[in-house]
């Protein structure tokens, strides 16, 4: 134990530092949190514009008319979900700038700019809706990048327009910004054309053929994955924020997976969707009940165990850990840098993970569907929101079990030893 604390002490929890508090996936993370509330209004929409009773719509068109049957996506949908990419451009660029100690507003201006030179537009003007959909979503979040780290680095360097004092500095900041927007104008305007000469033809085509799907089927592969959930664990056992430092680098592949099947639901909700490992996979199977699928451990030391101790912190943390929130056992327990729950508390979602990846794999549960739901949703509405069919709840309530059943004899052995403890027997 000793040799592992120190491994991870010299090598992993350095790496893990630098990770998450590196200001490019900051921003990346935080960025693409923007735009959760309209990704969540626009499943819901989808929720109740796909529901799978005929008679249900039969009623609504009566009701309200023809409408009915375009609302969702032809209206809603383009309005928050189809404008996912743009939201990437505001929210990541805002974040980095932020980061970069710049004043935000001129960035989002500049990086919204520098995307859309980057698009191809239709014959006769105008852009497809498609360029703002998850299929630009990897090229809104690296424009964002360059673009706000450009303006940065130029203003760092004085390299702006200097106004006098009098003038108000809303109206300063943004004369500041204009050569910095030059440069970024100047270069984007020459990347275009540069992949405009390619096969390729847009840089958006060049990242998602070379380089968002490929690292996408890496990084939502069975092995992948399991690497990502064991090494989530490990961080939160030696007390450093799993989940944080791992959506930092997943989160955006995990998004491109949810919309890659987003968007094989919209054309048909029974065909055959390409990724199992989505954002909402991770956060419904991968973080069922928080770090460590720990609600069935929950329920077992509230329901169970006999100590006050444990008896006591179970009752407190089973409703937080319903709605995936775990940090009262995580710290309360605790499982950091407890040797006694470290093999249940690995062992525990790498199972839940191989049992819903090979239940998903072999038919036995629909892939998820793309719509977004959110992260605190409780299972079992989680699981059959992400699927769209009621096995996905049932998966979540098998997960949970198969967990109990692993985390069962150590919390019982812990119960017997803090209960020896508080009857002066130990």
């Amino acid at each position: 134990m000793n040799k592992m604390t120190k491994f991870m002490e010299k090598y992993l929890m350095p790496l893990s530092e630098k990770l998450s508090g590196n200001k490019y996936l900051i921003a990346l993370r935080d960025g693409l949190m923007l735009s959760m509330p309209l990704l969540i209004i626009g499943s819901v929409a989808i929720v109740i514009g796909d529901f799978p009773v005929q008679a249900f719509h039969d009623f609504m068109v009566s009701l309200v008319g023809d409408v009915w049957t375009s609302w969702c996506w032809d209206m809603v949908n383009p309005a928050t979900m189809g404008l996912v990419a743009l939201f990437a451009v505001v929210g990541v660029s805002y974040s980095l700038a932020s980061e970069e100690k710049v004043s935000p507003l001129p960035a989002v201006a500049i990086s919204l700019s520098a995307y859309f030179l980057l698009l191809q537009q239709m014959e006769g003007g105008g852009y497809a809706a498609s360029s703002f959909e998850s299929g630009g979503l990897f090229t809104a979040m690296l424009t964002a990048l360059l673009a706000t780290k450009l303006y940065a680095v130029l203003l760092k360097k004085n390299i702006k327009i200097k106004m006098p004092e009098s003038v108000p500095s809303f109206v300063s900041g943004q004369f500041e910004a204009l050569i910095p927007a030059v440069f970024v104008v100047i270069l984007f305007l020459a990347i275009r054309l540069i992949f405009a000469a390619t096969p390729y033809g847009t840089v958006t085509n060049f990242i998602v053929t070379v380089i968002q799907m490929p690292l996408t089927h890496i990084g939502t592969t069975l092995i992948g994955t399991m690497f990502i959930t064991l090494l989530n664990s490990i961080l939160w056992f030696f007390g450093i924020h799993g989940t944080a430092v791992i959506d930092s680098f997943m989160g955006p592949l995990w998004y491109a997976a949810r919309f890659a099947n987003l968007e094989v639901f919209h054309q048909a909700a029974d065909a055959a969707r390409q990724f199992i490992v989505t954002q909402d996979f991770a956060n419904h199977i991968i973080f069922l009940g928080g770090t460590g699928n720990t609600l069935s451990l929950a329920i077992i030391m509230a329901f169970k165990c006999r100590s006050k101790r444990i008896r006591s912190l179970g009752r407190l943390s089973f409703l937080p850990g319903l709605f995936n929130v775990n940090e009262p056992v995580i710290f309360g327990l605790p499982l950091v840098l407890n040797p006694m729950m470290a093999i249940p508390f690995f062992l525990v979602p790498a199972v839940s993970v191989l049992i819903s990846f090979c239940a998903m794999y072999f038919g036995l549960v629909p892939y998820p569907t793309g719509i977004t739901v959110p992260w605190t949703m409780p299972a079992p509405f989680g699981g059959w929101m992400m699927c769209g069919d009621i096995r996905g709840g049932i998966l979540q309530l098998v997960i949970l079990i198969v967990g109990g059943m692993i985390y069962y004899p150590f919390i019982t052995a812990l119960d017997r030893h803090y209960l020896q403890e508080e009857n002066g027997e130990g």
